[in-house]
């Protein structure tokens, strides 16, 4: 094991600051780290668990807005004396180019893109030394610099990680409202190593996973009282040097999340969405809506920060000549996404029928009339609905989830706020708040919907006994809040008296 006391960066130094024009995402910036890590568990998976016979690869990304740094680590092979100084060298592509990290660019741009400081420590199995470099951007370029220094520090031969810590963060990094949907991409492109349990990827703490979709086991739409056909087809195709496996399948329900083609390569997804019209049908379409699928290419070509296909024109014959392949009157994929229909008119009908015979038994005489009445005598009394008001939005929350948005230029966030008071009688309530980015400083409108699991209303039906029962009132209440905040854009004026009466009504 040789001694490194430097490590080249050879390159014009003034060419690191044109990396942050390089037209990338956040997510995709952060996986180039991933790719790091789980090529060198792929490298050296049996020396891994030999020495750890319960060993799984665990990466670990944290964002601090407080102390402005993104710290990356995982408990790989860490980066041997052998691969060291190469993997400091920009574009210096490894001798094995058959890897997750075949462009030898990831580490070096995807940090410089998000930060002007950076270091790295790390360790490998069987070496006793762990080595410590760190890049700053505006003194490489001010003292054009072509090296940087190596500290070595004694370590356990046992021990193997890499840790890169950046930070003075660039206006590229993550703010606060992108987390959700960067985890939501961290976890699709590595769905196939989450799903196999291969790997543990923790953003913020928070375990990633990836969820199976139910496919749609049913009847033939030209047969609906046959038997019941799971709406999946295997792929295992060649056309020249190409080669493609995985599956096309028919999603149970319509999905915006779910639908559309995954493409993936040595098994990390390039492409989340690929829609072409011959196998997905026309934007809009059921089709379009129910056909998904996830297929594993072979023979093409990425980009070098692998967020596309480059030979397009090749993948697209490639795919006119699956479909071909698929197209077989037996199994009439493409026929049945586009004309099944969840439920059949009579089978409509018989619901209808069955919902208006319950609402006749349980209608009254004069009820409704007493209930509107004691709603709106409610309504009236102004201190009292403003303590109820106050005391659910200062409830404190069980649980929260939030989801972000824009629109019209401006970055929101609805939060979703789970609480249990029984000394209000609200059932949800809306507040907007104004918050500040902790990287950029632009105004975030956060919409909080607080929801009284505490109300009568969830405890006089029997439904809800589960948590996957309170979805679909919860998907209700996100969609009332989002109308109430988005209303007065449209002109409307005291649109919070509909749920002011609404929470009144509901008591009733």
């Amino acid at each position: 094991m040789k001694q490194i006391n430097k490590v080249s960066i050879a390159l014009q130094p003034s060419v690191y600051s044109t990396f942050r024009a390089l037209n990338n995402t956040v997510s995709n910036t952060l996986g180039e780290y991933v790719d790091n890590a789980v090529q060198s568990w792929l490298n050296n998976k049996d020396n891994l668990l030999a020495a750890e016979p319960d060993y799984k690869l665990e990466i670990r990304i944290a964002v601090d807005w407080e102390a402005r740094t993104i710290t990356i680590t995982d408990n790989a092979a860490g980066i041997s004396s052998e691969s060291y100084e190469s993997a400091f060298k920009p574009a210096y592509v490894p001798l094995d180019a058959t890897g997750l990290n075949e462009f030898g660019m990831g580490m070096k741009t995807a940090s410089v893109w998000l930060a002007d400081n950076w270091c790295v420590y790390t360790t490998t199995l069987g070496e006793s030394v762990e080595r410590y470099t760190e890049f700053d951007l505006q003194k490489v370029i001010r003292e054009n610099r072509e090296e940087l220094i190596v500290v070595e520090t004694p370590k356990s031969k046992n021990e193997h990680y890499t840790k890169i810590v950046l930070s003075n963060l660039s206006s590229k990094a993550p703010t606060i409202n992108q987390m959700d949907k960067i985890k939501r991409h961290v976890s699709s492109y590595y769905r196939k190593f989450i799903r196999n349990n291969e790997i543990r990827i923790f953003v913020n703490e928070e375990l990633l996973s990836y969820p199976d979709y139910e496919i749609l086991d049913a009847p033939y739409h030209k047969n609906p009282e046959g038997a019941n056909i799971l709406w999946k087809k295997e792929i295992d195709f060649e056309l020249g040097e190409y080669k493609a496996k995985g599956f096309i399948a028919i999603l149970k329900q319509m999905q915006q999340a779910a639908n559309g083609i995954a493409l993936l390569r040595r098994g990390r997804i390039i492409e989340e969405k690929y829609y072409p019209p011959i196998l997905c049908g026309q934007v809009g379409s059921p089709r379009y809506k129910r056909i998904f699928g996830e297929i594993e290419l072979e023979g093409f070509e990425v980009s070098f920060n692998k967020n596309k296909f480059t030979d397009e024109d090749d993948l697209y014959t490639f795919i006119v000549g699956l479909k071909d392949e698929l197209t077989m009157p037996e199994f009439d994929l493409y026929g049945q996404a586009e004309n099944y229909r969840q439920r059949a008119k009579e089978e409509t009908s018989k619901i209808a029928k069955s919902i208006t015979s319950t609402l006749k038994k349980e209608t009254k005489p004069r009820e409704l009339t007493k209930k509107v009445q004691e709603a709106e005598t409610k309504a009236q009394n102004i201190q009292q609905t403003e303590q109820s008001e106050t005391s659910i939005q200062k409830a404190k929350a069980l649980d929260s989830h939030s989801d972000s948005f824009s629109l019209n230029g401006i970055d929101y966030t609805l939060r979703v706020d789970l609480v249990n008071d029984a000394t209000t009688d609200k059932l949800y309530s809306v507040v907007s708040e104004t918050g500040t980015s902790l990287f950029d400083s632009t105004n975030s409108s956060i919409i909080v919907c607080k929801i009284n699991l505490a109300h009568p209303f969830f405890t006089h039906f029997d439904q809800f006994k589960k948590a996957d029962n309170y979805q679909p009132v919860v998907a209700i209440f996100k969609a009332l809040a989002l109308a109430e905040i988005m209303a007065p854009n449209r002109g409307t004026s005291n649109a919070s008296n509909i749920r002011l009466l609404f929470n009144n009504y509901m008591l009733q």
